[in-house]
């Protein structure tokens, strides 16, 4: 069988496992469906409670793996995620204005995701304002995301600093990372903003991988490699703002999702971009089984049992791959 043909069996692997995963996720977790009680309520728990959760999950992973693939392969850095530039700290921004102005002045009608996602996407065009003026080089888009970052953190620390208790329990809770709130219609407009984005970085998926060989020669072919890189930072940032904008701040998906891809031999652009949109949904599904079950009734933060799955599965990985010269692949 031809490699071509062994990525494609194994993304569609993956698809199943996240079909068979989310089944099993509606109808058991956080405990059996009791088919026995009636069916309005029945369907009220299963339609109104749990898949929207579930939806939530697929959609917010998937926007966030193929943010962190595009992320990384834009920079050249198995170390980037989506949260590298500052747009986990600018939606935490935004949304901790949102509630302290809520609590302050009693603005009960401002939405806290729209304050994350208008703040995110405000950090997101600072820096590639920043990063046309300075050059679009991959260090230069790394020192200016940094940047963004602390200044976004320590804003919200000096807002947190001058709130009242109940608005910094909130702003907790909220950064803590939640799928209980979610609707349906989130799911479909980050949905949407998915399949968009995945068939655009698909069209450029070629690009990318001649990119990776070098940049001369991309430029050699034609291929206007700083324009590409805007427009791939600006697809991976908002992917992300969109999902953190509605959950919260979800660390690791975007970290680990691609890497689990490479470990399965998907290290080609086109099939890494369409792997990693799956293998992050299927991360939080499982996140969400987790966080709801390991101490029940009690349903831990997703961002918390997301960042310690991601850890062990960061140093099952380096171990694995230490054997295998992987160390400098990923420095």
């Amino acid at each position: 069988m031809r490699s071509g043909k062994k990525a494609y069996v194994k993304i569609a692997v993956l698809f199943l496992s996240l079909i068979i995963v989310s089944v099993i996720s509606l109808f058991f977790f956080p405990s059996p469906a009791d088919f026995s009680m009636e069916g309005s309520r029945l369907l009220h728990v299963l339609y109104r409670i749990r898949l929207p959760e579930i939806m939530i999950a697929i959609t917010a992973g998937a926007a966030l793996g193929l943010s962190g693939a595009l992320m990384q392969t834009l920079l050249d850095n198995s170390l980037a995620s989506p949260f590298t530039l500052g747009v986990s700290s600018a939606s935490a921004c935004g949304a901790s204005l949102a509630i302290i102005l809520g609590f302050a002045h009693k603005l009960v009608w401002l939405s806290t995701s729209l304050f994350a996602l208008v703040f995110a996407i405000a950090a997101v065009g600072i820096l590639m304002l920043l990063s046309s003026f300075m050059g679009v080089s991959k260090k230069t888009i790394i020192l200016v995301g940094m940047a963004v970052n602390f200044f976004f953190s320590s804003a919200n620390t000096l807002m947190q600093y001058y709130a009242s208790p109940d608005a910094v329990y909130q702003i907790v809770f909220w950064s803590s990372g939640s799928l209980t709130n979610a609707r349906l219609v989130d799911s479909l407009r980050l949905f949407l903003l998915f399949i968009i984005c995945l068939f655009i970085s698909l069209l450029f998926s070629r690009d990318m991988a001649i990119i990776q060989h070098g940049e001369k020669d991309a430029l050699m072919k034609g291929i206007n490699v700083n324009l590409e890189r805007l427009l791939f930072l600006f697809i991976a940032s908002l992917l992300a703002s969109l999902a953190v904008s509605v959950i919260g701040i979800i660390g690791f998906v975007g970290l680990v999702a691609p890497h689990l891809c490479r470990l399965l031999g998907l290290n080609e652009p086109k099939f890494l971009i369409l792997s990693s949109g799956i293998s992050g949904a299927l991360m939080l599904v499982l996140a969400d089984i987790v966080s709801k079950t390991l101490i029940r009734p009690t349903i831990l933060p997703i961002g918390a049992v997301t960042s310690i799955l991601g850890i062990l599965f960061l140093l099952i990985l380096l171990i694995a791959k230490r054997r295998k010269g992987y160390d400098e692949q990923i420095m």
